[in-house]
């Protein structure tokens, strides 16, 4: 008896893969010196060994990501392969809903001067690293959040989709 996946799995897959691979092309246009919607190093972080660490594992997250999609699109994930595929998804569903919903919050909270240092604390200035960011940079730095929500929200219809169910036994 092997798992398998819900008929509409597949796309869902494709779709997440697109995601990523449209996220990963974002970051090596910034690694290659790309400004639009990246309003540059955060002060203070930019050294330290968490953000090392962060960037290790943020790095290594692109190929999971890509694989675990694979694997559900082309049908790879059998037996104990479709579990930790499956958990890959919930993982990356759980971190970018997180991640997102977390950065949305903080943005409105400062935009309607709720909290005017955000979620965070941390001044505008701070978080973009001028005291008058443009609309463009704001905009930008709100499409960033919403696209991390967007994602949680594919990973999560693709984790939900993808459920590992036993085959009809042979009849024979």
């Amino acid at each position: 008896m092997l798992p398998r996946a819900s008929s509409t799995a597949p796309r869902i897959a494709y779709t997440a893969l697109t995601w990523v691979v449209l996220f990963f092309a974002a970051h090596v246009y910034w690694y290659l010196g790309g400004s639009v919607g990246n309003p540059g190093e955060l002060p203070g972080i930019s050294r330290s060994l968490v953000a090392w660490a962060f960037t290790v594992l943020v790095t290594a997250a692109f190929p999971i990501a890509v694989l675990a999609c694979l694997a559900i699109a082309r049908g790879w994930a059998h037996g104990p392969l479709a579990l930790v595929t499956g958990t890959i998804i919930w993982i990356g569903c759980v971190l970018l809903l997180v991640r997102g919903g977390a950065g949305v919050v903080d943005d409105l909270s400062r935009a309607t001067g709720l909290l005017p240092n955000g979620l965070t604390g941390l001044s505008l200035e701070e978080t973009t690293g001028t005291a008058s960011p443009s609309a463009s940079m704001l905009w930008a730095g709100w499409a960033i959040d919403a696209y991390f929500v967007v994602g949680g929200i594919i990973f999560g219809v693709l984790a939900v989709r993808y459920h590992t169910k036993p085959s009809a036994p042979d009849q024979s």
